[in-house]
């Protein structure tokens, strides 16, 4: 009987660490569209000199010495649907994410930034009183 036993326990082990592995090589994506996480480019080439940005709560703060963004790379995001901040020494605005993945932002920032409806962000001031063009 306890062989009998024995073998009932190894044979769940194995079905039960048989499961686990399928669990974890195909993991649940989540049915929710606020869980979703969207791909976001950020494109702030335009900026000379590079500086650093940062959007709070996602990517390093702009004080880290380390894992710092430069706006002399385009960077891609995982964003979840949001609203979020992007901001560099000199210049900040809100934007958000909506549920297909889209970005949208204020319109009195349209001079220094766009992409508005896409899944792309160019930054094109250091500052938000500059004229287009003028870095």
């Amino acid at each position: 009987m306890k062989k009998f036993a024995g073998a009932i326990v190894s044979a769940m082990a194995i079905w039960i660490g048989a499961a686990g592995w399928a669990v974890a090589a195909e993991p649940a994506q989540s049915k929710h569209p606020l869980a979703q996480e969207h791909p976001i480019e950020f494109d702030a080439k335009a900026l000379l000199p590079p500086t650093y940005w940062t959007i709070p709560g996602v990517t390093e703060p702009l004080q880290s010495v380390r894992d710092r963004l430069t706006t002399d790379k385009v960077t891609t995001l995982k964003l979840r649907p949001g609203r979020y901040m992007y901001m560099t020494t000199t210049f900040a605005f809100e934007f958000t994410v909506n549920l297909d993945g889209a970005v949208s932002y204020s319109k009195l920032v349209d001079h220094c930034v766009g992409g508005r409806g896409t899944a792309k962000v160019v930054v094109k001031c250091r500052q938000m009183g500059q004229a287009m063009g003028s870095n």
